[in-house]
């Protein structure tokens, strides 16, 4: 042995007589634990030699005649003597007890010798040890260490040994005793039985009763007994230090501070009691990787020049076997290992295999460690089927050769396990944990500290699977073993404590994870010091929680924290140091840090793909982040070809099948999605749900992330019904796996609540927003950036109804939460701002939404950049705006930006562009720029043929209503093609195909159309659906305007109806319709009725969006036509004079709607005979539609016609003549010669003819 018994023992007992008071507070603590870091060492050394022998006795069969030796174990093996004590203390009892027990063990000793030392002479092949009856110091230590104080529980004070020389004879002797004893024999122990004991070695241990003593005969084998050399020191550090197989000397530095760790080296490098042949070892065990790779490099060297000179010299020996040389190869491979240097490394192990199977032959269990090592460092560099193989056949040679039950056994099997975990098979890995479980329960019982390795894997193996219960379950039993065993503030219990809080993190407890975290981080700063790296682990786990809790400030601190130790530990370019700096660049990019994550990111992947290689898994899982990154930057083809990269490495390493090419799958398909490319998108997210679904089972949360996923998509693609049952499914596999208050669940709820809003189900999704909401406050709290979002969508569901007090007052609490949780200049904040100023923007409060898209601008070329896509979309909603307060020169620039950011960013084809090309083209439209109008639409039209309908509405604005008519008809040609004749979006292009053909006056061909468009929406949305009452609606107007008004009542009742139930009595939408159905009446001379529904509409627009809305002003325009064609001018004259105030303060002087209200409001004077007060509002109007629209535009014509009747009707004939010529030649140009309109104004121009007492041939 390497290590001397009788110098551990000299300075065991040298330590425990030294004084604690030293100059150095370390020094004591670090050479006890130097001690118990070379005993065990011993008892490993003890253990490995024992199993050797017991291999290469047993490899042909030769201890199986042991091994049959049935043990025979009482539940209570006691002294048959029992002795009365009365009324003593408990000293006194145990006093009196040894002094009986003793005196009785040496009455039958004697009688034990002779019958013993019979049997072996008769027997033979037998040597007869006789021993002193046990001491009065050990009986007493055992009694009380073992037995709880009682003597009577102790049956070896009088013993003798028996040495056999073959397996044979110690069988004829155990035999021989047991028919001498006959029934005397209490139990029998059996150690070639079990494939391992603690400290390894194997005896039969036979316990007869002699003269009513109870005594114990040892039957040894004599190889085992001249190894032991009669130290039984090493078994009783084995038990006392609880060392097992799976419990090493480098363990201890796990559990020990940086300083007493620093102590340690230094003794050994004093050469402290001979201490300095360790510290390779040491500084390996330590982390200190460099140095320890220099002392493992001289000692191979030593090694090999040793075998050289031995091979100089004629010795076989060497050829035979070279163990200093195996050794030496291994320790190097090892710390090369952990250095990441996995080429070196991995020679190394080969040239240790091919030694071992040539000198040990193919199934020596030496060999199955080094196989099992290499598997480790293949799994390592990814290399998952060399490794499998290789663990595989390392533990079948263990089998064979130490049998089913021992703990390398074990220890093979948990490692396989991980290996087919790793792998995704997770139905090959459950009973190899369980398995592994078994045996170390068995061999070492089912509270050994040992087992808790294997309680925290399988822990994680069912967290893996969703089986949260059973893996708390295990989590919580390797707490108590290692609390009772090592008590309550040791780092082994603190990672048991660790265990437990990541699985509850992963549950959304997080109430219950973050003590775990705070407890676990104390014992480790106390005991291990503030810079060890199981620290920074634990750091670095409950950063991430903060985080999900919406702390990012005191994550981050934690996150930088985590990364300085394990940079000070292990280097700057250690694989170890990479995951630090992918946590905290994901925190970063989170936080819109977007310059700074990425530089982490590209130092974590250049770290990962020096020491692992280009080809490894972990490389594959930096590119998944690093694309994220780059897609959130709007740099896609960048991130494309990171995602295609990181495919490739995964299948090629993984397999095609495999849980990690689902996770670059779902990436990709995200990507995809954001590019508009839904078809590709869906293939990949369906592959991503197959894999998912074989691999982990139909239950899985995993599986219902990809369900949500696949769902949102069919949603974009207007497949409601189809994205239904996927959401459902999602929420009830994460209510099941999770609990129904787990965030995931709020996930789900958030998912379907938005589905049930989008096909009109208000009533069906508010709960739903609401119970989300109520998870989020109690789980995360109310604070949290996740409960931010559902306030959001809550809030935006609210502005659809209309409740606008309420969805503001949730928007400005979501903005809140996210400032507060991520800082005024993140991108959440951005995304907050632009839909309270979308909200704003509705309610016609635009200063105040200018101001917010100003900000949410700002943010966003702050942490983007100028030519970000995202800013796109803002500048977007900012010209929109503009546009609509008639800010027209204000708005073409931003929307050219928008447009040439969308260009650059997304490519000359991406639908987003299209709209923006369709919206500036209505813009230019609107200002009369029509030669500039018609390329726009043109590319628009090619950019996205398949929606079509969305961005052609505006051609009828140009007057040219054929060629809207052409276009739609083309556009239903292909969604007829490519979407089915039932589809959503071609129900939206019939009805803009009705709309223009009713424009061109073709209202018999546009009713089939609309009413197509009635059907479908009918049949996929359901008959209450709000987009149902707009097309009861649009019909509606159709029939009204064919004089079909007993048709179209009913229509406008129905909508009017569906809008009460879904929407509420108080809607905006539903004053729209109030209002058609008013004029209806009104047109109907029911003027009863029609009154009380312009002021219920006029009532709710108010109520709704306030005294100063443009549609206010429309209902007041309204009201007051009631009241002027009733002939009350002067009651109708504040109606139409409100209207133009509000239209002059929100919209501006020269906005078009404020044209119409002028021209009304001049007819109404007109009416009164106040003509001079007439004219110049109607000359306004005119100057703003032919500055906004064009000189020849259709509603030019029509002001131009009704200023030529004013002046007629002062007899100002010469004036109005060129009027109603300028206003027919419009009219013609625009709506061709046949068009109603144009007709009238030629009847106007003939009047007018007459009263000058022309003829009407000359006029043109």
């Amino acid at each position: 042995m390497s290590v001397d018994i009788a110098e551990l023992l000299r300075l065991e007992a040298e330590l425990e007589n030294s004084c604690e008071d030293c100059q150095n507070p370390y020094d004591r603590d670090a050479k006890l634990n130097l001690l118990k870091f070379l005993q065990i060492r011993a008892v490993l050394q003890f253990e490995e030699a024992y199993d050797q022998l017991y291999y290469e006795l047993n490899k042909h069969g030769g201890l199986e005649c042991l091994r049959e030796i049935a043990p025979a174990r009482p539940k209570d093996l006691l002294q048959p003597k029992v002795l009365e004590l009365q009324d003593c203390n408990e000293g006194v009892r145990f006093a009196a007890q040894l002094e009986f027990y003793l005196a009785d063990a040496e009455l039958a000793k004697n009688r034990l010798d002779e019958l013993v030392a019979d049997i072996a002479e008769h027997t033979g092949e037998c040597e007869v040890h006789c021993a002193e009856v046990k001491s009065r110091a050990i009986t007493q230590r055992k009694a009380r260490k073992s037995y709880g104080g009682d003597v009577r529980k102790v049956a070896d004070m009088a013993r003798i040994s028996v040495i056999c020389d073959n397996p044979q004879a110690l069988k004829r002797a155990y035999l021989a005793i047991v028919e001498s004893f006959q029934g005397d024999v209490l139990r029998v122990a059996n150690g070639f039985n079990s494939d391992w004991m603690p400290s390894g070695y194997r005896d039969v241990k036979v316990n007869p009763v002699v003269d009513d003593h109870l005594c114990e005969i040892q039957l040894h084998l004599r190889e085992f007994f001249t190894l032991k050399s009669s130290q039984h020191a090493v078994y009783e550090w084995a038990r006392d230090l609880k060392v097992t197989t799976i419990v090493r000397a480098e363990n201890l530095f796990g559990v020990l501070s940086r300083e007493i760790t620093e102590e340690m080296i230094g003794l050994a490098q004093r050469n402290w009691h001979g201490t300095g042949r360790f510290l390779p070892r040491l500084q390996l065990a330590a982390g200190q990787y460099d140095q320890a790779e220099k002392g493992f490099r001289q000692k191979l060297s030593e090694a090999d020049n040793n075998e050289r000179g031995e091979e100089d010299n004629g010795s076989t020996e060497s050829r035979e076997a070279p163990p200093d040389v195996i050794g030496a190869m291994a320790s190097l491979g090892s710390v090369l290992q952990e250095q990441g240097k996995y080429a070196e490394a991995e020679a190394l192990y080969v040239r240790c295999q091919a030694i071992e199977e040539k000198v040990l032959g193919p199934e020596h269990p030496s060999l199955a460690s080094t196989l099992h090592n290499l598997a480790g460092l293949l799994r390592s560099q990814g290399k998952y089927e060399e490794a499998r193989v290789l663990h595989q056949r390392s533990l079948a040679i263990f089998e064979k050769a130490l049998g089913p039950d021992h703990l390398d056994v074990a220890t093979s099997l948990n490692s396989l396990a991980g290996l087919l975990k790793s792998q995704g098979k997770y139905a090959e890995a459950e009973p190899l944990y369980a398995r592994c479980q078994a045996i170390q329960e068995r061999v070492l019982g089912p509270e050994h500290p040992g087992l808790t390795a294997v309680l925290h894997n399988r822990a994680d193996f069912l967290e893996m699977q969703g089986k949260y219960e059973e893996a708390e379950r295990l989590c919580q039993r390797s707490i108590a073993i290692s609390e009772k065993a090592l008590g309550p503030d040791h780092p082994d219990v603190a990672s048991s404590q660790h265990t437990l809080a990541g699985l509850l993190q992963s549950q959304g407890k997080y109430a219950e994870a973050g003590p775990l975290y705070a407890r676990c981080q104390a014992i480790q700063e106390a005991v291990l010091g503030p810079e060890h790296p199981r620290l920074a682990t634990t750091l670095g786990n409950w950063a991430a929680l903060l985080y999900e809790q919406g702390k990012p400030e005191e994550a981050e601190a934690l996150f930088k924290r985590s990364l300085a130790i394990e940079e000070k530990a292990l280097g700057p370019d250690h694989p170890d140091v990479a995951t630090p700096l992918n946590n905290l660049a994901c925190l970063l990019e989170d936080q819109g840090k977007y310059v700074e994550a990425g530089r982490l990111f590209e130092r974590s992947l250049a770290i990962r793909e020096k020491v692992l290689g280009p080809d490894h898994p972990n490389v594959a899982a930096t590119l998944i982040n690093l694309a994220e990154s780059f897609q959130r930057e709007g740099k896609n083809e960048e991130a494309a070809r990171l995602l295609e990269r990181s495919l490739g490495i995964t299948k090629k390493a993984l397999g095609p099948d495999h849980p990690d090419v689902a996770v670059v799958l779902n990436n990709w398909g995200g990507l995809l999605e954001s590019e508009g490319k839904l078809e590709e998108a869906g293939a990949l997210f369906e592959r991503c749900l197959l894999i998912r679904e074989k691999a982990l089972g139909p239950d899985h949360p995993d599986v219902a992330t990809s369900l949500n996923n696949l769902a949102c998509l069919l949603e974009d693609q207007d497949k409601h019904e189809e994205a239904g049952p996927l959401h459902e499914r999602s929420l009830a596999i994460r209510e099941k796996v999770l609990g129904p208050d787990h965030p995931d669940v709020a996930e789900s709820l958030n998912n379907l609540a938005c589905l049930f809003e989008d096909q009109g189900k208000y009533a069906e999704a508010e709960p739903l927003y609401a119970r989300c909401q109520a998870i989020e406050e109690k789980v995360l709290g109310p604070e949290h950036p996740s409960l931010a979002t559902t306030l959001h969508n809550l809030a935006g569901l609210l502005q659809r109804l209309d409740k606008y007090e309420e969805a503001v007052s949730l928007y400005e609490r979501s903005l809140a939460i996210v400032e507060k949780a991520l800082g005024p200049d993140h991108l959440n904040v951005a995304t907050s701002l632009n839909n309270l100023a979308g909200l704003l923007n509705s309610q016609g409060k635009y200063g105040e939404a200018e101001s917010l898209y100003a900000r949410c601008q700002a943010i966003e070329e702050k942490v983007l950049g100028p030519e970000h896509r995202r800013l796109a979309t803002t500048l977007y909603n900012w010209a929109a705006l503009l546009h609509k307060q008639g800010k027209y020169a204000e708005a073409g620039p931003v929307y050219a930006r928008c447009q040439a950011i969308e260009e650059k960013a997304l490519g000359p084809e991406h639908p987003s562009l299209a709209t923006t090309l369709g919206s500036r083209a209505k813009l230019l439209t609107t200002q009369g720029k029509y030669e500039k109008v018609g390329p726009l639409y043109e590319r628009s039209l090619t950019i996205r043929k398949e929606v079509l309908g969305l961005i052609t509405l505006t051609w009828p604005h140009l007057g040219n209503y054929a060629e809207a008519e052409a276009l739609y008809s083309r556009c239903q040609a292909i969604e007829e093609k490519v979407l089915g004749p039932e589809h959503p979006s071609l129900a939206t292009t019939l009805e803009k195909l009705g709309v223009a053909l009713y424009k061109q006056g073709k209202s018999k061909e546009a009713a089939p159309l609309l009413e197509r468009s009635l059907a479908i929406r009918e049949n996929s949305l359901g008959p209450e659906h709000p987009d149902v009452a707009t097309s009861l609606k649009n019909l509606a107007v159709l029939l009204d305007s064919q004089g079909n008004d007993a048709e179209a009542e009913p229509l406008y009742a129905r909508c009017q109806a569906i809008q009460e139930k879904v929407l509420g009595p108080e809607h905006s939408s539903l004053a729209t319709t109030l209002n058609n159905r008013a004029n209806l009446l009104h047109k109907q001379g029911k003027i009863g009725e029609a009154g009380p529904l312009y002021e219920r509409s006029l009532a709710i627009v108010e109520k709704s969006l306030g005294p100063d809305h443009p549609h206010l002003a429309t209902a007041l325009k309204n009201l007051g036509g009631l009241l002027e064609s009733q002939g009350q001018y002067a009651e109708a004259e504040p109606f139409f004079a409100r209207c133009q105030l509000i239209e002059e303060n929100i919209l501006g002087p020269e906005h078009l709607s404020l044209a119409l209200t002028l021209h009304n409001r001049a007819a109404l004077l007109h009416n009164q005979g106040r003509s001079k007060e007439a004219a110049p509002l109607l000359e306004r109007s005119l100057a703003i539609r032919e500055k906004g629209l064009g000189p020849d535009h259709p509603d030019v014509a029509l002001v131009l016609n009704n200023l030529a009747g004013l002046l007629k009707s002062e007899g100002k004939y010469e004036e109005a003549a060129p009027l109603l010529e300028r206003s027919l030649a419009i009219t013609e140009k625009a709506l061709g010669p046949d068009h109603p309109d144009v007709a009238t104004i030629r009847n106007n121009l003939v009047k007018l003819s007459q009263k000058q007492g022309g003829a009407v041939g000359t006029i043109q």
